[in-house]
């Protein structure tokens, strides 16, 4: 009853077009960081780090191979559910 009027939120600052917040320089800087790390990697650069870090370069796969480990991944998951089926129904029958 009475009391104290709290604001609900802070007022914000308008901002001009060309400034940035900091959560977007952050993603920005990440972009970037994944762009260069996804570039061609020069083989001086490769050789002079190959015994501490390795470099990882992307691959394509092509539809078939991709089809395939779609295919592998659903036969696993179904062989999952079914193992968990047995044990429901285990437990089930078991605490009946």
């Amino acid at each position: 009853m009475g009391g104290v009027d709290y604001p609900l939120s802070k007022p914000t600052k308008s901002r001009s077009r060309g400034q940035l917040s900091r959560a977007e320089i952050k993603a920005y800087e990440a972009r970037r960081a994944a762009q260069r790390s996804q570039s061609p990697v020069s083989a001086a650069h490769v050789s002079s780090t190959e015994g501490t870090t390795r470099a990882r370069r992307a691959r394509s796969l092509s539809r078939e191979e991709e089809f395939a480990i779609i295919k592998a991944d659903m036969k696993r998951l179904v062989v999952i559910l079914a193992i968990l089926l047995v044990i429901l129904v285990a437990v089930t029958i078991v605490l009946r």
